[in-house]
Parts: C-alpha cells; structure tokens; sequence
C-alpha cells in the first residue's frame, strides 16, 4: 500500500514538471503571465494646492502622460486637500486607502524625513538640485525611509525656495537681535520652530489645513512654510506683507502605496516611472523662473513685499547653520549632515 502511494506522489510530481517544462518552452512565461494578470487601476492622486495652482496643472499633465503610456492606468487627482491634511493623507497612503500623493513629507512616523524641510538645508539652486534630485544619494535614503512606511518613492516635485507671510507691519526684520512678538504659524516640527524662534517670531506649530481661518480669525499674525507661489495660490486674501527669507527649500515628494506599486505589471510601473521622471526634469527647468512671478502676482495684488538684501539673506543662512543645525544634527543624525553638506560642496 505504501508503494502504490509513493507511486502516485511520484507520478504526479512527475506530470507537474512536465506540464511546467512545457508551459516554459517558450522563454516568456514571465511576460505572458503578468500580461494575463495584467488588470486595470483607479489611482487617487492627492495634493494640497488649489485646483488650477501651477502644482494643480502639472499633477493633471502627469496624469494624462499616465493613462497615455497605458490606458490601464487612472490617476484622479484630487486637488486643496479634499482627501485630507498632507500629513494624514501619508498615512492613509501607507495603509492603501489612498494610492498615491504629491506634498512634503510628514515626520510624524518618521523624525528622519523632517530633514527634507529643514531650515536653510541649501542657498541656491544648484544646491537644491544636488541635495533633492531622484537620483542623489540624500533622495536614496529617503526612500529607504519611505519603504518603511510601506511607500514607494517616484520622484520629486521642487517648488521654491520659502518665506513668511505677516497681517501686521514687521519691525527690523533683517535683525535678528530684535524680536518681532507676532504669532506665526509654522510645520509641526523641530527645525521649522527653532528657525521661526530664530527669525524674531513666537513659533505656532500647527496643521496647514488650519492656516487660512488662523490667519482669517487672528489665531496667528503670520505663517511660514511656504513661498511666493504657494501663498498665491492659497492666502493671498489673508496676507498683508512677503518676506522672502529663503528659510527653506520645498521640495514635494510623488510617491505610491508599496502593495498597490507591487500588484502592477512592469509595463505600468514604466509608465508610472516614466511620467514621473518627466514631472521631475520639467520642473527643475520651470521652478527656478517662478519665484519672480509669483512675487509680482502677490505685488500686484497688494501684498507687500519686504526686499532683503544678499548680505541679509547670508546672514539668516549663517545663523541657522550656528544655532539650530546643531540641534538638528542630534536629531537626524551626523551621517545625514555630513551628506547634505557634501553634496553641497560637489555642487560649488
């Protein structure tokens, strides 16, 4: 009995060789069986920019480059936040209830990813592009980072460079030995309030979805964490004076739920990278010509802007880099530091 059982397992072990040796004859089982598999997504694209904002655009463009490489693919953006704060919608990104995002990154899991909002990280262009581009070694450990969180990174989306916005008359805002006293709102971590502190204002962390009925209702004087283009878009009507400190460099992330990136054939993930890659390029070409334009919209439409010289600007940098890199660099590490600040000199 126990041969005539050890028969049978021999003989159908035997057949499902065989039948694998034939269906793999042909050299692409592989590619067949995931176009077999191949089935159709409805991606939610989530960002925080009012619909028609420059951001609002480009998302839409990479969307139609989407669905144009592969008309199994759907992105639908949903533009202001709808599907919630940045912060929250990075989480909800992690479990998969929405598929993907563009925004700055959240440290509300991870303290290392505040390190892409870091208070004057770089000084110019050429700088930003070292640092934040795809492809650098600073962009490789945030998606290492990212990973964990069950994210997969596509690229990045740079903005500007970042500045205040106030509902009251600044004093001497270049000196930093005078403190101004307002309330100004600022992201929720470490490095955004110390450089506020810095820059003579009573730091106010507080969620971005927040800030316009703060700045409506007098909760806050002024927020910082965003720039030209960005309070255009979305305060204009709540701002009475730009200061263009260039405290920080924002940068956005487009990034997709790991499981979701995973069920898709390589064909989609091409397309997906591929638009991605594009939405990325176009930018570093774009980005850099906006901060003018974005100025003189503001100047246009009332707002007034406070002019700081080079020399005041240098003297923000150098004082950030003296008094709050250091507690910085207990917080994401000497490591991380040392990378920002090399790469910072490959770029001189």
């Amino acid at each position: 009995m126990k041969n005539i059982k050890r028969g049978l397992s021999i003989a159908i072990v035997a057949a499902m060789v065989l039948g694998m040796t034939a269906c793999s004859g042909s050299g692409k089982t592989e590619s067949a069986g995931k176009a077999a598999e191949k089935k159709s997504f409805s991606l939610k694209l989530s960002h925080y920019r009012a619909e028609g904002s420059p951001a609002d655009i480009n998302a839409k463009e990479f969307a139609d480059n989407v669905k144009a490489a592969d008309d199994s693919l759907e992105v639908v953006v949903y533009p202001a936040a709808q599907l919630g704060d940045y912060t929250a919608v990075q989480e909800l990104v992690s479990v998969g209830d929405v598929e993907m995002q563009m925004a700055t990154l959240s440290s509300t899991v991870d303290k290392y990813l505040g390190i892409t909002s870091a208070p004057y990280i770089c000084a110019t262009w050429d700088e930003a592009k070292a640092i934040f581009s795809r492809d650098s070694d600073f962009t490789e450990t945030i998606r290492t980072h990212l990973e964990d969180q069950n994210i997969k990174l596509l690229s990045v989306y740079p903005l500007y460079f970042g500045g205040a916005i106030l509902n009251k008359e600044p004093n001497q805002p270049a000196n930093l030995d005078v403190r101004e006293g307002y309330k100004v709102r600022c992201q929720t971590m470490k490095g955004a309030e110390l450089v506020t502190n810095m820059l003579g204002y009573n730091a106010t962390p507080m969620a971005l979805n927040d800030c316009f009925t703060a700045l409506q209702t007098g909760v806050i004087d002024g927020m910082i964490g965003s720039g030209a283009e960005g309070y255009y878009s979305s305060y204009r009507d709540v701002a009475t004076y730009y200061l263009p400190y260039n405290d920080h460099f924002e940068v956005w992330y487009l990034y997709i739920n790991l499981d979701k990136w995973n069920e898709m054939t390589t064909e989609q993930q091409d397309a997906l990278q591929n638009a991605a890659n594009k939405l990325e390029d176009d930018r570093w070409e774009v980005a850099p010509k906006e901060t003018a334009e974005y100025e003189k919209k503001l100047e246009d439409y009332g707002v007034k802007i406070i002019e700081f010289t080079d020399d005041e600007l240098q003297n923000f940098y150098n004082k950030c880099w003296e008094s709050v890199w250091p507690e910085l660099t207990e917080l994401y590490g000497e490591d991380a530091v040392e990378l920002v600040k090399n790469l910072k000199a490959e770029a001189k």
